[in-house]
């Protein structure tokens, strides 16, 4: 990708930067579990309890996992103009709907207030974070 006059990080320190939040955060929460993990946010009682939620957000943060794995990787040894500005094209889509439905869920004004608390904003900072850096990655 060719050099921008600005001091933004290129393709390969952007996805090592998204890979290094997105693999521990995703990592921390598989390691505690659902519950403790998904208290905070006022999910009541029954629904953390509920096996088919439990089996939900395992799949969420899994995905994340591998997610974050796979933009690291990618960062590492994606050769070719071509093919990291597709792949920054495709992730800036996709980081921007998982943004948009964290926004949509959260304790905010534009949100539903599924998830409670100030901490439900958290996702959506991270999520407009890593947004804005693909989206520069792929202009």
């Amino acid at each position: 990708m060719p050099s921008c006059p600005h001091r933004l990080p290129g393709f390969r320190a952007t996805c090592l930067i998204i890979s290094a939040l997105e693999v521990p955060l995703a990592a921390s929460i598989l390691l505690r579990g659902v519950r403790p993990s998904m208290a905070p946010f006022g999910v009541p009682d029954a629904l953390l309890d509920a096996p088919h939620y439990q089996d939900a957000i395992l799949w969420v943060y899994t995905h994340m996992l591998v997610l974050g794995l796979i933009i690291g990787v990618v960062g590492l040894y994606a050769d070719g103009e071509r093919l990291k500005r597709a792949f920054a094209r495709l992730m800036f889509a996709a980081h921007a709907y998982y943004a948009w439905l964290d926004l949509h869920a959260s304790d905010s004004a534009l949100g539903t207030g599924l998830y409670r608390g100030p901490g439900s904003l958290v996702p959506v900072v991270i999520g407009l974070v890593i947004t804005a850096l693909f989206a520069h990655l792929s202009l």
